[in-house]
């Protein structure tokens, strides 16, 4: 029902936006002001307000800098992106710029010619090294090929990122006589850690992760196969399902699985992450955001929930996911909307990105806290940015262990075709978990489908 009331709202703006178009009445210069609109997603705005107002101070800043611009934010529940493109296949926007466009749907509104280069409104500050102030894995997807001319054009921003990370019972090591010195590096570890915290009698499992189709690939088998064969595509850019590494990771999963060594809850979407905060399950490898929601549900939760990199990742890198801005072609005011981006969202907003549990893009901000620290020098176009990120806000601990794993950190290959390739692996491995075949037939069976899905995309 709140989808359907959500699609219903979406509507109702879109249709007003079309009537407003038609009589011509939408002036973006009124009263001597620039209007920007700009649009979150529900759930956005009401994290970065919580619990400092990060959000609405951000805008208030770039406001009172700019006293020639107004900020306009606007909410949309997320999921409904997608109706954003009928008004823009007519060249019509009701939004300036959108913050709730991530590193896979960015690629289909860049294909189909919806989104404004931003060199050309952001001269100065990339020629003083503007995409040098963000962590390289989280600029993935934000360059993308203009399929018009066939050139490279940065498309967006990065705003906000995840991080595959190992979620820790902080509270169950101890009682067991560990600590953090004894998390695992690698998956054999891991899995030698996992047995020895397994527990039949308190009814506590070493691990849990999320096996559901829809998660399966993103948070188990994705990490498993990039530690295991250091990538995790095939010689054509795929997702890899061929090689001897995947098929080690398909029985490694399922022998995990069906050792006990976590509960039956695996396989069914979010109960991972409910058995993790209710110390039924001790590491849990999954976004980070996933920890810090623990550490946020419970009295002292730092004491009780630790957050690190997971097996493997410092050598090879986690997986990344992240929140792009970008602005539409047919924004009448895309410098003014470049800027609101770049200042209000990209530099001041990032305290407010870390209160929410979320990774900060953005290299100064964990520089700082280095104890060696020596600040770079950089033109005044990059000092100026750098200067509006609080400089006495400090990320928690845990984020800046993350920070050497996002250095190496790889995004999910092929974003157009990824959510159907993702669930055929997932279900072809939950199939696998309950017929009596090997893993060498599940990865044939998914590759084959792949292989047809590719056909009718060609």
């Amino acid at each position: 029902m709140q989808k359907l009331i959500g699609l219903a709202l979406v509507g109702i703006a879109l249709i007003g936006f079309a009537a407003e178009r038609r009589l011509n009445i939408y002036d973006p210069h009124q009263g001597g002001k620039t209007n920007v609109r700009v649009l979150v997603a529900a759930w956005q705005f009401s994290e970065f307000q919580d619990p400092d107002r990060d959000l609405e101070r951000a805008i208030e800043g770039f406001e009172r800098r700019h006293p020639d611009i107004n900020v306009e934010l606007r909410t949309m529940p997320e999921g409904n992106e997608i109706a954003l493109m009928l008004p823009w296949r007519a060249g019509m926007t009701p939004f300036d710029l959108l913050l709730l466009v991530n590193s896979m749907t960015i690629v289909q509104n860049a294909e189909g010619g919806f989104l404004e280069p931003l060199e050309e409104h952001l001269k100065p500050e990339i020629e003083a090294g503007l995409l040098d102030e963000f962590l390289t894995g989280y600029l993935e997807n934000c360059k993308l090929v203009d399929p018009r001319i066939g050139e490279e054009r940065l498309y967006g921003l990065p705003f906000m990122g995840e991080i595959n990370a190992l979620n820790y019972r902080r509270d169950v090591l101890a009682e067991r006589g560990l600590g953090e010195e004894d998390l695992p590096d690698t998956w054999e570890q891991f899995e030698e850690l996992c047995r020895r915290l397994r527990d039949p009698e308190q009814k506590q499992y070493g691990m849990t992760f999320d096996l559901s189709t829809n998660f399966f690939c993103q948070n188990a088998y994705v990490p498993l196969l990039r530690t295991l064969a250091g990538t995790v595509e095939d010689e054509n850019g795929r997702l890899d399902v061929s090689s001897p590494e995947a098929v080690e990771a398909f029985r490694r999963l399922k022998r995990w699985y069906q050792e006990s060594l976590m509960p039956a809850g695996a396989l069914t979407p979010y109960q991972a992450a409910d058995d993790f905060r209710a110390k039924i399950a001790v590491l849990f490898p999954n976004w980070q955001s996933r920890g810090f929601w623990a550490i946020k549900g419970m009295e002292e939760g730092e004491k009780h929930i630790g957050i690190g990199p997971c097996p493997g990742s410092r050598q090879h890198g986690s997986l990344l996911a992240h929140y792009i801005g970008v602005i539409p072609q047919a924004s009448p005011v895309p410098r003014e909307a470049a800027r609101v981006l770049v200042e209000a969202i990209c530099f001041d907003l990032q305290p407010g990105i870390v209160k929410a549990g979320k990774m900060s893009p953005i290299r100064c901000i964990y520089d700082r806290q280095a104890p060696d620290y020596q600040p770079r020098p950089a033109p005044a176009e990059i000092e100026e940015l750098r200067s509006l990120v609080d400089p006495a806000y400090r990320v928690p601990e845990w984020m800046m262990s993350l920070r050497a794993t996002v250095d190496k950190g790889y995004c999910a290959p092929d974003p157009l075709t990824w959510n159907r390739v993702r669930d055929i692996v997932g279900i072809e491995f939950q199939k696998y978990l309950t017929e009596d075949i090997s893993a060498e037939e599940a990865l044939e069976r998914a590759g084959r489908q792949i292989e047809k899905l590719y056909a009718q995309a060609n």
